[in-house]
């Protein structure tokens, strides 16, 4: 990844594995996409995030098939990027989760339930 990164002209640029973060004006953007395709040509996941979503006709080329996400809907390798939406969303499953995992550990022995329930509250993806 970091070869590729290195050749992108986007001041701003992250990527781990697949996922790769941009920030730049939409045409240094686009250029940096389609190097970034040459690489990795399924845009199937594809996410566009923009606080001013344009539309296909008024949009690039490269960024037409892209699915637009808005900004408070952002999430980023599963966390919440901005409160809102997405950080709503999250802390709900969490408590669906913890909430299925308190009926669920109602069948174990008290002493092992304690100890998954101990080290199963942890919510690193929301600090």
């Amino acid at each position: 990844m970091r070869p590729l990164l290195e050749r992108l002209q986007s001041s701003a640029k992250s990527g781990f594995m697949d996922d790769v973060t941009l920030s730049e004006d939409l045409v240094t953007i686009e250029k940096d996409i389609t190097t970034i395709i040459e690489s990795f040509p399924d845009t199937s996941k594809c996410e566009l995030i923009m606080e001013l979503i344009f539309t296909p006709a008024e949009g690039l080329a490269t960024l037409k098939d892209f699915v637009r996400v808005n900004k408070e809907d952002t999430t980023l390798l599963g966390a919440p990027v901005h409160k809102g939406k997405a950080q709503d969303a999250a802390i709900q499953k969490k408590i669906d989760d913890l909430s299925t995992a308190i009926d669920r550990l109602a069948h174990l022995h008290s002493h092992d339930a304690l100890a998954i329930l101990k080290n199963s509250l942890a919510t690193p993806k929301l600090l």
